[in-house]
């Protein structure tokens, strides 16, 4: 059910956007769009990358002015673009790559972000820093005297969301709060959500993650292309339909069918009694032309697998095949000149180079294939990689645009590239498609699975069921780092997957600091006490 009005129960409008327009030279990055929040509402907002939806955000939060449009937080306008006009409106925002100051501790830290009246004494930061932090219900000795920088990746992304709750804000953006938490992370985050809503907080979440989105939103609104494609109830919308909103096409079209391999298949990488560290013994096997997926709980081994199969880490015992051809897998060079390729989960820091261009970033493994006695072919080099971005639907300005400032489907597109130019005879995917939109997903699922339809192995680790269900062609289930069930592609759906990994025996958590968060209080002064 479409809902594009105002509120109809009565409930305050603690955040609206009124027919508002960005354009950024001849990107026209909104059009005409409207959206409200209101108070005791999780609203969702959805979109592919580029869509618009962080411009709207920037928008909201008064970093970014628009061409044309109106705002109002709380019931009153936003006259000019702000960011400490919104703030004192009673808008906070938490950024998904985060706002804390890396080398300050995390008490000075809640002290910048805490409204001048609301800060203690200078002296008295570290007890109020403390007393905060109980009530996020963080649990971590010293925490206050920590430099934010040194926190990890899940722990930075939960105190942006603490810090932007200092100033119980009326309205609280959440731009891509989980896309570095795992499970416990995420449930933690969504009391602390539910939480902000039961006290009558209007909460704007923006997520690629589309079952949280509907776990926790009560409505959701749609951008594509930087047009509003609709506001929806969540209780009445299911995920296909959400993504056929959000890519204007079927989700049936998302997962690729895998050309019939009628030729005769060969064993192309052989594990047998593998042992590192945190995982092993296993053993199985992946064949040309097979996409073979990784399931289970955080924590039981499978970073290390996939760390020791690509040559970053010793193996401590067992054998691995590629080819036919026995690895050492000593080091990372060797496993890529015998045919073994990685592609990390981490693009931005263990697979591309920021400041380079498209081009490089896609043939940096693959350069000899384009010299000629010692010489670059370098027109032949422009041609493979154009034509790579053609299939590939990469969106870039140039080959030789720096990645850093495509958007994260795009990286990871350029990530995927590598192995199309390497042909090599084993990819390992980690998490292929972690924190990229749905569209920029279908091109992802489908180059993989063109490149085990070239005669590629492929082994994909992904904590996503539905992803390993549609893309694999079966799935094999960690636990305890050891393998504890094969699924086979005649019985690969999301529910048996989650039910084999749920049963695994003696399922370990992952080895992180998990925060639970909890909704704070309104911070206040202490004085003299």
């Amino acid at each position: 059910m479409t809902d594009q009005g105002h509120p109809m129960d009565g409930s305050e409008t603690v955040l609206e956007l009124t027919g508002v327009s960005r354009q950024f030279g001849a990107v026209r990055a909104l059009i005409d769009v409207s959206f409200d929040c209101r108070a005791g509402e999780i609203h969702a907002l959805v979109g592919e990358n580029g869509s618009g939806k962080s411009t709207l955000l920037g928008i909201a939060s008064g970093f970014v002015e628009p061409d044309r449009g109106d705002i109002r937080i709380a019931g009153k306008p936003m006259r000019r673009d702000s960011p400490a006009l919104a703030r004192r409106l009673g808008l906070a925002m938490a950024y998904q790559d985060g706002s804390a100051v890396g080398m300050e501790p995390v008490k000075n830290n809640f002290y910048f972000a805490a409204p001048p009246d609301q800060r203690p004494p200078y002296w008295r930061r570290k007890k109020w820093a403390r007393r905060l932090l109980g009530e996020f219900d963080l649990d971590l000795e010293l925490f206050p005297d920590v430099p934010a920088g040194f926190l990890t990746l899940a722990e930075r992304q939960l105190f942006e969301v603490a810090k932007a709750l200092v100033t119980d804000p009326k309205v609280l953006l959440l731009d891509e709060p989980t896309t570095a938490l795992g499970p416990d992370e995420v449930e933690a985050l969504h009391r602390t959500v539910l939480a902000c809503k039961s006290r009558g907080m209007g909460v704007v979440y923006v997520s690629h993650r589309l079952p949280e989105v509907l776990e926790v939103a009560d409505r959701i609104s749609v951008l594509r292309d930087g047009r509003h494609q609709g506001t929806f109830d969540a209780k009445s919308t299911t995920e296909p339909e959400l993504v056929e909103r959000i890519v204007g096409r079927p989700f049936e079209a998302a997962f690729p069918s895998a050309t019939p391999r009628f030729k005769e298949t060969r064993e192309v990488l052989v594990v047998d009694g593998l042992q590192g560290q945190s995982f092993g013994p296993v053993s199985f096997t992946v064949e040309s032309g097979e996409i073979v997926g990784i399931a289970g709980a955080e924590g039981n081994g499978q970073p290390q697998l996939f760390d020791t199969l690509s040559g970053r880490t010793p193996p401590r015992a067992g054998l691995v095949t590629c080819a036919g051809k026995e690895l050492t897998l000593v080091s990372t060079r060797e496993a890529v000149g015998a045919g073994v390729m990685l592609l990390p989960g981490n693009r931005k820091t263990e697979a591309l180079m920021g400041v380079l261009g498209v081009k490089v970033n896609s043939t940096i493994q693959s350069l000899r294939r384009f010299s000629f006695v010692g010489f670059l072919r370098r027109r032949s080099e422009r041609r493979s990689v154009a034509e790579l971005v053609e299939e590939l639907e990469i969106r870039t300005p140039s080959l030789d645009q720096p990645v850093e400032f495509l958007s994260g489907g795009n990286q990871q597109k350029v990530s995927v590239s590598r192995s199309f130019l390497k042909e090599p005879e084993v990819i390992l995917a980690y998490e292929p498609t972690q924190g990229v939109d749905v569209g920029s997903r279908f091109d992802i699922y489908r180059a993989l699975r063109t490149r085990a339809d070239s005669g590629a192995a492929l082994l994909v680790k992904s904590s996503d069921p539905i992803e390993l269900s549609g893309l694999c062609d079966r799935v094999l289930v960690m636990s305890r780092g050891t393998i504890t069930e094969e699924i086979p592609g005649d019985e690969l759906d999301e529910v048996r997957i989650v039910e084999a990994i749920v049963r695994g025996p003696g399922m370990s958590k992952a080895a992180r600091s998990p925060l639970g968060v909890a909704m704070p209080k309104a911070p206040t002064s202490e004085g003299s006490s």
